[in-house]
């Protein structure tokens, strides 16, 4: 490009020597300088490395390479095996909504406001820059298949270069083959216009319903009939195994479809050059799980997979959050942001330039008036101590026994009224059963995990820190379990606290 440059601008000399021509001259001059200049930038975008972002629904670590012998995930567990796998790796919030509004902006939901779901009219309390706009903005083509479920899906779509099936698809009726045909188009576009590629693909697996085989024939591969659940639900039942058997079902779709999209990446030769992130949005719709404050709700599968960068093979088990992928992402495109974001460098940690977090905070709301209950939560690299500020029954809680038909007798009664503190040693256990929150061998740790989650609130600014703030987002949320708010132009009143918080 610089030799046809320079050619071009020889030429442009002996065309146009008298004074008359001067003009016309600086005019060519300056064209041919500001096409050159573009010419090295389009030149350095497409050097980046590609992005795919893959976000699946409402699973914990079910996968092959954590160690769960009742699935068939090959796709993932290649990724793992040449990239990294994160053990300890977690969500701010453990509802769909509120988790993608974190990975979205970088932010945890209580800068943004964003602390339910958006089919209840949650939403950010002002416009915040998402995913797809840094990097439309950097020169990206941007995809997004998928649903977006933040408010307002604006702040997402009107950075979209590509999208499709905006669809929950929680019925699996949308085949999986359509998210790969899909994806390849999003990757040929980029191809064709000489740009690197930020894709993100929202999968409906495993969200409830538990489909079992699709009427489009997938997965291929069916789970067994489930003779155990899982140890930490504390609750079994006939219906309970069938769900799960069905559960792994959508996991091992899930990685079918997977699977689809990595063969269309290689096929195109786009391999190589793009970093592959993969997540679930939170844990599993199971009972002490997603909604919860619990380790399997908010603890989730995390692989990164870009081998140019990253270690291959390895196995990180420092805490880290879905808080840090986009500073991640930014920072190995070489994307300049001038936004704050509180995340950690995934980069930096493997390569052992910075540590992982020392405390993780979670939140919870419940995510809407009828599933109301506010928990604060915070862990170490040993404890865990969750608040639980108000003493009536968890509604999320008496939903997720109801999603599953576990009778009376199956209902653990911590998880439905659980006490102001909750403190567990999770060395000792793991599943979170024994409350040290009374012992006196265990004060020190639980007063210094309350002030350190203070500390934390201070930081980021959380109106909800203030009781008087926490109290009147409890009223508001108690008397809309009684009004119809899910109308045009409804304005949940606690946005205004976020507004004042960050004034």
């Amino acid at each position: 490009m610089a030799t046809n440059t320079a050619t071009l601008l020889h030429h442009s000399k002996s065309t146009f020597p008298s004074k008359k021509n001067t003009h016309l001259h600086t005019m060519i001059l300056r064209n041919l300088l500001i096409s050159f200049v573009l010419g090295l930038s389009a030149l350095k975008a497409a050097d980046r490395p590609n992005i795919l972002f893959i976000v699946s629904e409402d699973n914990s670590e079910h996968i092959g390479c954590y160690g769960e012998k009742r699935v068939h995930t090959p796709a993932l567990d290649a990724l793992a095996k040449d990239g990294v796998r994160y053990t300890r790796a977690y969500v701010p919030y453990s509802v769909c909504s509120p988790s993608r509004a974190v990975f979205l902006t970088g932010l945890y939901t209580r800068q943004t406001g964003h602390i339910g779901l958006a089919t209840h009219k949650f939403s950010f309390y002002k416009d915040f820059q998402t995913m797809p706009s840094y990097f439309q903005q950097a020169g990206y083509y941007t995809g997004f298949l998928g649903k977006v479920h933040v408010n307002p899906e604006h702040l997402v779509t009107n950075f979209v270069d590509h999208k499709a099936i905006p669809q929950a698809n929680f019925g699996k009726t949308i085949s999986i083959k359509k998210y790969a045909d899909e994806a390849k188009k999003v990757m040929q576009n980029a191809k064709k216009a000489n740009k690197p590629f930020c894709l993100i693909i929202n999968y409906p697996d495993a969200h409830r319903k538990y489909v079992g085989k699709s009427k489009n024939g997938y997965p291929t591969v069916l789970a067994k009939p489930v003779t155990k659940v899982f140890p930490w639900i504390g609750s079994d039942s006939d219906y309970l195994r069938k769900e799960l058997e069905n559960y792994f079902n959508c996991m091992n779709r899930l990685d079918e479809g997977i699977g689809m999209v990595l063969k269309n990446m290689e096929e195109l030769k786009l391999r190589d050059n793009t970093m592959i992130v993969y997540i679930s949005d939170h844990g599993a719709d199971f009972p002490r799980a997603k909604g919860s404050s619990y380790e399997c709700g908010v603890r989730i599968p995390m692989i990164v997979n870009y081998p140019k960068a990253f270690s291959k093979g390895k196995v990180e088990k420092q805490m880290v959050s879905t808080i840090d992928i986009l500073p991640t992402m930014l920072d190995v495109c070489d994307i300049k942001t001038k936004n704050k974001l509180p995340g950690n460098n995934l980069l930096k940690i493997d390569k052992g330039e910075t540590k992982g977090h020392e405390y993780i905070h979670t939140f919870t709301t419940g995510s809407a008036p009828s599933l109301q209950y506010l928990q604060f939560s915070i862990r170490d690299d040993r404890y865990k101590l969750i608040y639980n500020p108000y003493r009536h029954k968890n509604l999320l809680a008496a939903s997720r026994y109801t999603n599953s038909k576990l009778p009376a007798d199956q209902h653990v009664k911590s998880f439905l009224f659980p006490d102001e503190y909750e403190l567990f040693d999770l060395q000792e256990d793991p599943y979170e059963w024994k409350n040290l929150a009374s012992s006196k061998a265990h004060q020190e740790i639980k007063s210094r995990l309350i002030a350190e989650m203070k500390k934390f609130q201070t930081e980021i600014k959380d109106p909800l820190g203030d009781k008087k703030n926490l109290d009147a987002f409890q009223d508001e949320q108690i008397k809309h379990q009684k009004i119809k708010y899910r109308k045009k132009g409804f304005v949940w009143p606690h946005l205004k606290m976020f507004e004042e918080a960050n004034k």
